[in-house]
């Protein structure tokens, strides 16, 4: 259980996480939490537990893990529709939502010992696939991540990633395994108690969005007098922007690492040192401890680590087949090696990614689809682009910001007189992508 990240000796009543309200969360409460959770829902259970940022939820987290629970990890903010599909589709027996507790059905088994966390692979688009862990593989890639930035108790992130998102979780676990005090904060970077919050913190992880607007914020002017660390994952940030945060990184005495990971992967993968930055903006630098990247022949590039999620589920029988992967990802992704750092060059797959969250250009097709809006999907990080014949543009944006809850400013839809098709009558996504960009 997630007690085997917790350091020998800690003293029971250091500070595991405080919220905005003041409420906390001392170590020594685990013990408490896991007896509190085991009699809330007794057995073994799937349990969808809608999160926020807050001491209840990271809370009801830890005790019903430690519980031994399977735990689906979801944004409160979920779309119902959404919502409702995931908990028929898995069967859910327990629902966890601001402390409530809400018994769906009875316990029905099947759930792989060795199960313990899964994850959406898109926290945008709602996706019904989940990536599934053992605990196992959350701790090595917590105590990789600890390893390679050099944590110590002292820590205090500011946590604004939601934990639900593979990349805010990551944060969690990787300090707890330190034991680190985690700053947890429902504030956005545009409100004043989120730089109140970071005043206090030594700490702070976002995605690439998240740098642009502390960039735009005025970062560099801020009364941080407890800023160490900057650390950038969830999509590739510009090269203007981390040239920025290198150069304020230097002048304040701060150090900014670039990582790459992905939710299959627990999710850290690479990192970029400080030290290695300056020459090397475009790269995502070297592997983590304990992980091994390959070159594939078709220039894939595949991962191999004892983080490795067990495999995808996408019905409640999927959730009983255990280890599927054996510690080996492909990940989609098409890299070149120089020098002991990787470049990413392209994908060999249709996802792009949005202040962090992977999203899959079919799957939002599809989803629009279903809810009467043709449109076809082209994109890079950050910026999405449905395009359609519907002179609506307006509905069918609302309606999109609707259903996958994405970035208002990541979004755009056009209306196309006609969307560019080849000879055997498939849509040829590379004519819409130039049309996007303006070079046809």
């Amino acid at each position: 259980m997630l007690d085997a990240l917790i350091p020998d000796g800690l003293d029971p009543e250091t500070l595991l996480a405080i919220d905005d309200h003041g409420a906390s969360l001392r170590y020594g409460d685990l013990d408490h939490l896991k007896k509190t959770w085991a009699s809330k829902v007794p057995g073994r259970c799937l349990v969808a537990l809608f999160c926020s940022n807050s001491i209840e939820s990271l809370g009801a987290y830890i005790g019903l893990h430690a519980a031994g629970h399977v735990v689906i990890l979801l944004s409160g903010k979920m779309n119902p529709a959404v919502r409702e599909d995931l908990v028929a589709r898995y069967g859910v027996e327990v629902l966890v939502e601001d402390g409530n507790v809400t018994l769906v059905k009875e316990p029905s088994g099947g759930l792989h010992p060795d199960l313990s966390v899964c994850l959406s692979t898109s926290g945008s688009t709602g996706s019904p696939k989940l990536v599934q862990f053992s605990t196992a593989q959350l701790v090595a890639n917590a105590e990789a991540i600890a390893n390679y930035l050099q944590l110590t108790p002292v820590e205090r992130p500011l946590t604004h990633l939601p934990f639900e998102y593979s990349f805010g979780l990551s944060v969690v676990h990787s300090h707890m395994a330190v034991g680190a005090t985690l700053l947890l904060t429902e504030h956005g970077v545009m409100q004043k108690p989120f730089w109140e919050r970071l005043a206090e913190a030594t700490s702070l992880a976002g995605v690439p969005f998240h740098f642009e607007m502390l960039l735009r914020m005025r970062l560099g002017r801020a009364d941080l007098p407890n800023l160490k660390v900057l650390t950038q994952a969830g999509g590739k940030i510009g090269e203007k922007e981390a040239r920025a945060i290198y150069a304020l990184a230097e002048e304040k005495g701060w150090k900014f690492h670039i990582m790459y990971g992905q939710t299959e992967a627990g999710p850290r993968i690479s990192w970029l040192p400080f030290s290695r930055m300056e020459e090397n903006f475009d790269s995502i630098g070297e592997p983590i401890p304990g992980v091994q990247l390959d070159i594939a022949k078709d220039g894939e590039l595949v991962v191999r680590s004892p983080s490795v999620m067990l495999g995808y589920a996408q019905s409640r029988a999927d959730l009983a087949l255990g280890d599927q992967l054996g510690g080996s990802l492909h990940t989609g992704d098409i890299a070149e090696e120089m020098n002991g750092l990787y470049k990413i060059t392209g994908r060999k797959s249709r996802f792009i990614k949005l202040q962090g969250n992977r999203v899959g250009l079919d799957d939002v097709e599809n989803r629009m689809a279903a809810a009467g809006h043709n449109v076809w999907c082209v994109g890079r990080d950050d910026a999405l682009t449905m395009l359609t014949e519907d002179l609506d543009t307006d509905r069918v944006r609302l309606n999109a910001v609707d259903l996958f809850s994405f970035p208002a400013r990541s979004l755009e839809v056009r209306n196309v007189a006609q969307i560019p098709r080849r000879g055997n009558g498939k849509v040829d996504y590379a004519a819409l992508q130039a049309m996007v960009e303006g070079t046809i």
